[in-house]
């Protein structure tokens, strides 16, 4: 399966909007892999991690086709990774969507914040809503499941990251996230990853609530190690970047290279 990274930054992109700061103004002068977009991902055609503002420029973008979707996983309810506003967008009379029901997994404060933009008639948008639980896996398809694991993110609500399984592969899709609970660590530990992917929000800054920085990102990819849980070959990549640390992508592609760790961009393919 493909997975494609089709945003990389944190809640407010980079550039951000109305920002004057350096990182802010070389990105604009730059342009290419540091011009990023809020986070998200597609698995192949049909699973979306994560369905923040920017989710019709990904389509744009990326010539993707949303009426294919059949999984929509929702890590937390923040703006930048859930924004059910343009969800309204699959009722009559805005879009011809697909009389297949999109089935939307997520926990109960993402489930509140659709239906407080949205009401609860979920099928007039065709939609499917499924509360998750942790550690329990779900079928995404053709043989694939995605099993959310708590993260250490916003205490007010349960956030996730998502392991994804299929074919004898393994990946842990795991922004927006610091350093986990005992739990976490050992349902990460129990089978070894192929592909680990890391919350680096803070850049430089070396910290590990809520977020992660570039140093906590190499103890965090060295303890899951040690536990047992990546593959000798495991590769791994961080992204969801703020451009409140001021490194640039040649910057974290320096500190990160001597570590072996690769730095995402917008438009980056993963084959799992």
């Amino acid at each position: 399966m493909e997975l494609l990274f089709c945003g990389t930054a944190a809640a407010e992109g980079w550039p951000a909007l109305f920002c004057t700061c350096r990182a802010c103004q070389e990105a604009r002068a730059r342009g290419g892999k540091d011009l990023r977009s809020r986070a998200a991902y597609m698995l192949g055609d049909t699973i979306r991690v994560d369905f923040g503002p920017d989710s019709n420029l990904h389509q744009q973008l990326y010539r993707l086709a949303y009426e294919r979707l059949e999984h929509l996983l929702v890590t937390h309810s923040h703006d930048d990774h859930w924004y059910p506003t343009d969800l309204a967008y699959r009722r009559r009379g805005f879009s011809v969507a697909p009389e297949t029901p999109l089935h939307v997994w997520g926990n109960e404060a993402v489930e509140r914040k659709f239906i407080s933009f949205n009401g609860e008639d979920w099928d007039r948008y065709k939609i499917v809503f499924h509360r998750i639980t942790a550690f329990q896996p779900i079928e995404i398809g053709e043989g694939w499941a995605a099993t959310p694991i708590p993260a250490a993110h916003d205490r007010a609500e349960e956030c996730v990251n998502y392991r994804i399984e299929g074919e004898g592969r393994a990946a842990l899709l795991g922004h927006d996230t610091g350093w986990y609970d005992e739990p976490s660590w050992e349902f990460a530990s129990e089978k070894p990853l192929d592909l680990l992917v890391l919350d680096c929000t803070y850049g430089p800054s070396d910290s590990d609530r809520g977020h992660l920085g570039c140093p906590s990102v190499v103890r965090f990819r060295d303890e899951l190690a040690k536990r047992g849980g990546l593959a000798s070959e495991a590769r791994v990549i961080a992204t969801h970047f703020s451009h409140n640390g001021g490194w640039l992508h040649e910057d974290l592609e320096a500190y990160f290279r001597p570590h072996g760790i690769d730095v995402a961009y917008d438009g980056l393919k993963v084959t799992l």
